[in-house]
């Protein structure tokens, strides 16, 4: 049976050294290839995750950004033909047409919208733009999208009462308002019977209401708007009338003053005993009253 004996300190702390110094020698040799290989691993992750969410925030800016272009260009487009329905003289003409059109496996209408006799109806920013005619016209791309265009004309290519109708003419000016459309229709509503029609011939009469069904995207939903013609007097209509009534009253005072004179002249034939113009109004004395 062996005898357990104590240490002495002097052996004690022989040994608390040995172990230090081994622990020193172990850090002073430093990291393993497979150490810097976990620590590299881990440090590419951390990394890699960062990007990855700033990628993913800058996306998101960017869809935010996009979704706010677009939805500033389709107010503004709207808003831009309220303003001109709002304005548009009494005088006004409009015309509307429409045409099926195939591209590939999709058909889609598009029309063209005429207005005349509204020199500053589509007018905005410093330069105004004058017009003797306007259209509002849908184009089909290549793509298969449509955009919505202005065109302006310097001569009235609507018959009226003073002009006949030419289609031969060319814009003097051209404007996109908003591009790249899935689809835009265009329908006018009857003000007595209440129908809409997606054709509209220039008789001299305004529609009720006029109404665009836009869709953006293939899928998205589509965008109705409703735009009320506001009925205004025509002021060629109102300045005949006017010149009419003029021309009627200058003829009702000459035959008044004429039946005056006519009357007077008729009552100094009737009595005799009434004076010329000018006179006292007493009668002459004769021999007898002598």
């Amino acid at each position: 049976m062996e005898v357990w004996k104590p240490l002495s300190p002097l052996k004690t702390i022989e040994s608390m050294n040995r172990q230090t110094n081994h622990h020193q020698k172990r850090r002073n040799r430093g990291f393993t290839l497979l150490e810097i290989v976990i620590a590299l691993g881990l440090m590419g992750m951390l990394v890699g995750m960062i990007f990855r969410v700033a990628r993913t925030s800058v996306q998101l800016s960017q869809m935010v950004v996009e979704t706010q272009t677009v939805t500033m260009e389709k107010n503004a487009f709207f808003n831009l033909l309220k303003h001109h329905f709002e304005n548009m003289p009494g005088n006004a003409i409009i015309s509307l047409v429409s045409k099926d059109s195939r591209n590939g496996d999709v058909t889609r209408s598009l029309f063209t919208l005429t207005f005349q006799n509204v020199p500053m109806s589509f007018d905005w920013g410093d330069t105004p733009i004058t017009a003797e005619a306007i259209e509002l016209a849908t184009v089909e791309q290549r793509d298969g999208f449509v955009d919505v265009i202005l065109r302006f004309y310097d001569e009235k290519i609507l018959a009226d009462s003073d002009t006949r109708a030419n289609d031969n003419l060319e814009p003097f000016a051209e404007i996109t308002l908003i591009e790249d459309l899935w689809m835009c229709d265009c329908e006018v509503v009857d003000a007595n019977s209440m129908e809409q029609f997606t054709e509209w011939d220039n008789d001299g009469k305004l529609p009720l209401q006029v109404k665009f069904y836009c869709r953006f995207e293939p899928s998205s939903d589509i965008v109705q708007q409703t735009f009320w013609v506001v009925s205004k007097e025509n002021p060629e209509v109102f300045f005949r009338q006017v010149m009419q009534q003029n021309a009627v009253q200058i003829q009702t005072n000459s035959g008044q003053n004429g039946s005056n004179g006519d009357t007077i002249k008729l009552n100094n034939k009737i009595n005799p005993a009434l004076p010329p113009s000018g006179g006292t109004g007493q009668p002459r004395s004769t021999g007898e009253n002598q």
